[in-house]
């Protein structure tokens, strides 16, 4: 069954991706965010795709405003002690 998830999930980012819906940055960044389990914050994103945190805050943002994403909750940044919000996918 996850199969099957992760392949309807992939056609799904596919077809956003091919009608102009998201740049190809923000299709990396939605994917990533689904690798990490659906939820993560920019900096986890950032890591796990090994690009700078610039590369992903404008993207999630972006991805925000479309109604792909949307905050979840504030977490503590282990780095940093300061509280990042959460991205959380709104689609399937």
């Amino acid at each position: 069954m996850k199969t099957q998830m992760n392949v309807t999930s992939l056609r799904a980012y596919q077809e956003l991706l091919s009608t102009g819906a998201i740049s190809k940055m923000e299709h990396i960044v939605l994917n990533g965010l689904k690798k990490l389990g659906g939820k993560a914050t920019n900096m986890q994103v950032s890591e796990y795709l090994n690009v700078p945190i610039n590369g992903v805050t404008g993207r999630m943002n972006g991805l925000n405003k479309k109604g792909y994403v949307q905050a979840n909750e504030q977490v503590k940044n282990p780095v940093t002690g300061k509280l990042n919000w959460e991205w959380k996918i709104t689609i399937n």
